[in-house]
Parts: structure tokens; sequence; C-alpha cells
């Protein structure tokens, strides 16, 4: 064998021994991206996905398409994006009941938050605000006189939400559990209904939506006592937290959670991170999101990954100790 042929043969033998894959691995993405909701048109959590999937378009440079799929509480959506392959084509946005909640409340819920999803990032938080009619409970101005109304009247107080495993029914659940004391329950389809109950008269109190109080609050046809948000909401900063108020511990909030599916190639997921943490630090988009009525505060990467896990850990035994499970 001549020299040259050698050469050649030891030039093809090198090419050879690099990877297929590697030189036939398409840079990501290469088409469209889905971005499921697991709730119906027009909500809190619809507005955000298609905020961030406009925002995330721009930065990938491919169509990021918000995919709406509702039904039991979130559930289904999120089942579906469970079931989608790990590739990075299949992204979720959820909230603390998609991903906290629904873990305590359904018995077969079909996904696990901690197996199947990791978080890209928290774009923002909300919280309810502890509310009164003024007219019916006009001694309750402080979370201390409400849990005191609460132990005058044992289980007479009644209470609106959104429904069973909504995150007003969880919320007043838990503070009600932390407090020691009991209260009625009346599940509403919507919060906006329950909080019109309030107003007419028909209800005690309720833990409502900021978006769906405050003008009432402004109007003086409800009364604002405490906010069970970890700081003062920037919407009503002159109504103090629950902690603020004794129960130093209690903080209960909804956040809206972008994720992809466990599993996704680390390249992958790492292009999906660095977008997300793009489009999330950039003013115009948390403007967008801010104008919803919730604090635009957001939590990237590693830390959005660990306040999912750490409210698992915390959350779900308490709302299991508390009975309530899903409609």
């Amino acid at each position: 064998m001549t020299r040259a042929a050698l050469s050649r043969r030891v030039v093809l033998a090198a090419s050879l021994s690099v990877p297929a894959v590697a030189l036939a691995q398409p840079r990501f993405p290469d088409r469209a991206i889905r971005l499921i909701v697991p709730f119906a048109p027009g909500g809190g959590t619809d507005t955000t996905a298609r905020i961030v999937a406009q925002a995330l378009s721009e930065r990938l440079g491919q169509s990021v398409v918000a995919e709406n799929r509702a039904g039991a509480g979130g559930a289904i959506g999120m089942a579906a994006a469970a079931q989608a392959p790990a590739d990075g084509y299949t992204l979720v946005m959820g909230h603390v009941a998609t991903h906290v909640v629904n873990m305590a409340v359904h018995r077969s819920p079909g996904y696990d938050t901690s197996r199947d999803f990791v978080a890209l990032g928290i774009t923002s938080t909300a919280a309810n605000i502890l509310v009164v009619n003024p007219q019916r409970q006009d001694g309750i101005r402080t979370a201390a006189d409400f849990v005191a109304a609460c132990r005058a009247k044992p289980g007479e107080l009644s209470y609106g939400s959104a429904g069973v495993g909504s995150p007003a029914h969880i919320t007043t659940a838990l503070f009600l559990r932390t407090a020691g004391v009991e209260a009625q329950h009346v599940p509403y389809r919507g919060g906006a209904p329950a909080t019109t109950d309030l107003v007419a008269g028909n209800l005690d109190f309720m833990f409502s939506g900021a978006s769906d109080c405050i003008p009432h609050i402004r109007a003086g046809r409800l009364r604002g006592v405490a906010s069970a948000s970890a700081r003062r909401l920037s919407g009503a900063p002159e109504i103090p937290t629950i902690a603020e108020s004794g129960w130093s511990d209690f903080a209960f909030e909804i956040w809206h959670v972008l994720s992809a599916r466990v599993g996704t190639p680390a390249p992958v997921l790492a292009r999906l991170q660095e977008a997300t943490s793009a489009a999330l630090s950039d003013p115009a988009v948390m403007d967008r999101i801010a104008a919803m009525g919730v604090d635009a505060t957001p939590t990237l990467g590693e830390a959005a990954q660990a306040r999912v896990t750490g409210e698992l850990a915390r959350w779900v035994p308490m709302i299991r100790a508390a009975g309530i499970t899903a409609e």
C-alpha cells in the first residue's frame, strides 16, 4: 500500500470515528414549540403564557404556540405535557395549583410534578387578600379580629371560593388550620361570582384575588384585612400581610411557572433556560405581566426549581391533613 493510500485510509477512519449523532444533530429549535396552557383561554395563566410565548419566540427564532388543554383543575393539560417527548418541543405554563395543590387533592392526577417537570422560570407572584363585607362584619378589621370572630362562632362564618381545591379555597383552609379555627366553605364556579356574593352580603369573608377585590376595597364595599403574600402587595401596600399580623410563618402565594420535561437533553434545556432568563429579564415583558395586577418578580433556573420543590414539601402534607380532595 502506498503512503498516499495509507494516509487517505487514516483520514477516512478518523472521520468515521466522529459520532454520527453529533454530525446530524440539528440546532435547537428547528421547528415550532408547543406551550400547553392547562386552563381555558382568557384567564391569568393563559394571558401569562401568551406573553411569555411571544417573548420566547423572539429569542429562539421559532414560533412558540400556546395550546389550551383545560379541565380537572389543570390536571388534563399537565398530564398531556407529561406524556410528551422530553425533547424541548413541549413546554407547560402552570401555577401553584397545578404544580403543588393537585399533588395533594387528586388521587391520580396523571402526572407527578417532581418526576415529570423541571422549572425554567417563575414569572410572577400574586396572593389572595382576606376581605370582609364591612356591613356584615364591621368588627373585623385585623387578622386577629377575624380569628377571634371565628372562635366566637365555630364553623358559622361562611366564605366563598372558586371551587374545591382552588387557590382561594386552599389559602383559606390552610390559614384556618394554622390559626386553629373553623368556617363554612361555599364553593362557586369562579372567584368573581363569590366576590359578588360577598359584596351583596351573602358571605362573611373570603380570600379574594387582588384583581377581583381591590376595586371593591377602593369603593368601600369590602374591607381588606390581610394578604396571604410574603410581603405587602404593590397594588395594595396599605394592607398588612398575615405574617405581619401575628402568623409569621404563613404565606401562600400564587405563582406561575414555565416548565420543561424532566429528561430534556442538557444542551436543549440550557438553551431554553437561556431564552427564559432573557425573556423574563426584559422590562417590557415584565411590564406586560405586571399590568395583570401581579408582582412581576421573576425567579429563574435553579432558584425556580428550588421554590417548587420547597413548596411541594411544605404544603402537600398540610393540604392532605386538612382533608381537601378534588370534586
